[in-house]
């Protein structure tokens, strides 16, 4: 093979190109990112885990002046400090973010540049560098050569993974001949590729770009959406430009292709282990959950008090393909939403031993049925739906039933509003063990309206037995 040589396009590529992209990408949280599937993510700036809005766009602005300026590290380490505080983020990750996002920026520079010059130019080469350091995966493409167009760049166009040191140089087919260059036309498969240095063999499964980076943001910011019209794209903005179409979950049409669904939608929700299996079963229940990633939807029927029926697998898969579709839910569509919200929020708490069927158990369960039913909106939204059944669903939800009631019951009498408790209790699912939320809600009820605290312990520890709950509120002064 020829000997390879550095070649500029007609001049370096300076910071203003570099720039220019940088200014127009969006600024999301992690959440926001994820909700927006791939096509989104690859032309917005988010960080993995970061969900404050305002320290996403202190790494953002921060990132935009080591651009423009030619910062270093350090200078960004500086201007972040907080988030460094924060996030409690290592010094390795920091750099990580400093390096593959500048290398981002200045790729997408490059591949503006190359686009004006492929007329004359209409062949790329994969550049690798050849040194004790480089993966097998992306020397294995070291010296292929492609169109400009060909479909290999949409997926490879460095970098192509964390400090990935890769580059691409543009070719006439002039150069092309007279360096005996072979143009491939099909895309990479997987081989052996031998060490030059030591004669070591490596066989790699997939050539290429390292997972989470096989795109193209040069490509997405040129061809994809018109960020001039928007150039602060937003959940708002993006919107605009794509609709509720472009979060549709895919349709289905058997329970497996559900729950393959639910994997790929649902585990960036459920914190502690993501979703990991889903299986229909026919037992006696809507829905559970191990709380470590697994769930089980039940294919049975309930014949209940009010007059409804209710299947949750068949339901919950209605409900997929309607939302696919773009078609309002029905009552029972978006309960089967909010009953696998409720295992979801199962899958954020950490938990502890708590005997069966004690107050603490129960108390467990309705802060988890009581905040999903006020926060399964999400779940929806983030799949393109609208709720339309929630302030039904909050009164005459299905779920612990009685324990919620005698729950919101216990709020009336104390004069605790909905809008002030519910952000505590997700304060507390997200920071506390299980077994401690009776204590703290007690606490925070206690708290919010001045009772007794034994009154209110007492009523709390009350919730799910076979107990007059009127007789007793009377009894412990709380009603009159």
């Amino acid at each position: 093979m020829a000997v390879v040589r550095a070649e500029a396009i007609a001049k370096a590529v300076d910071s203003d190109a570099a720039l220019e992209f940088w200014k127009q990408r969006a600024k999301l949280t992690d959440r926001e990112a994820k909700a927006m599937g791939d096509g989104a993510k690859h032309r917005a700036f988010y960080v993995s885990g970061l969900a404050r809005r305002d320290l996403v766009s202190l790494v953002s602005d921060a990132l935009e002046a080591a651009v423009e300026n030619g910062e270093t590290l350090a200078e960004f380490k500086a201007r972040i400090a907080d988030v460094i505080d924060a996030q409690g983020w290592h010094s390795y990750r920091v750099e990580n973010i400093f390096r593959t996002n500048l290398q981002t920026a200045y790729a997408a520079g490059r591949y503006k540049k190359m686009q004006a010059v492929k007329e004359s130019r209409p062949f790329w080469q994969y550049l690798a560098i050849m040194d004790n350091r480089v993966r097998p995966s992306h020397a294995i493409l070291h010296g292929a050569v492609y169109p400009t167009d060909h479909e290999f760049w949409s997926t490879n166009y460095p970098p192509n993974g964390f400090r990935c040191r890769c580059g691409v140089r543009t070719l006439s087919a002039r150069q092309v001949a007279k360096e005996g260059l072979t143009v491939q036309k099909e895309m990479p498969k997987s081989g052996v590729w031998t060490d030059p240095k030591n004669g070591m063999e490596y066989f790699v499964h997939f050539p290429g770009a390292d997972k989470g980076f096989r795109n193209n943001p040069g490509k997405d910011w040129l061809d994809g959406l018109d960020l001039k019209k928007y150039p602060d794209l937003s959940p708002k903005s993006y919107e605009e430009q794509r609709g509720p179409a472009s979060k549709r979950p895919k349709p289905v049409k058997t329970y497996d292709e559900l729950c393959e669904g639910i994997k790929e939608r649902c585990s960036e929700f459920a914190t502690n282990n993501g979703v990991t299996s889903v299986v229909v079963d026919h037992e006696d229940y809507f829905m559970a959950t191990y709380c470590d990633g697994r769930f089980m939807l039940s294919d049975r029927e309930f014949h209940l008090s009010n007059g409804r029926r209710f299947n949750a697998a068949r339901e919950l898969k209605s409900a997929w393909n309607s939302l696919a579709e773009g078609k309002k839910l029905s009552w029972e569509e978006e309960y089967s939403i909010e009953s696998l919200w409720h295992e979801i929020t199962h899958n954020r708490q950490t938990r502890g031993f708590m005997p069966s069927g004690s107050p603490k158990q129960a108390m467990m369960e309705v802060v988890t049925q009581w905040t999903a039913r006020r926060s399964y909106q999400e779940l929806i939204e983030a799949l393109g739906g609208k709720a339309e059944h929630q302030a039904d669903i909050i009164k005459n939800g299905l779920g612990y039933g009685t324990s919620v009631r005698r729950f919101d019951r216990l709020l009336e009498v104390l004069g605790v509003k909905d809008g002030i408790l519910l952000p505590k209790l997700q304060s507390l699912i997200a920071n506390q063990r299980t077994p401690e939320y009776l204590d703290c809600v007690k606490e925070e009820l206690v708290s919010l309206s001045g009772a007794k605290k034994s009154a209110v312990k007492k009523a709390l520890s009350n919730l799910a037995c076979r107990v007059d709950f009127e007789r007793l509120l009377r009894d412990c002064g709380l009603v009159s």
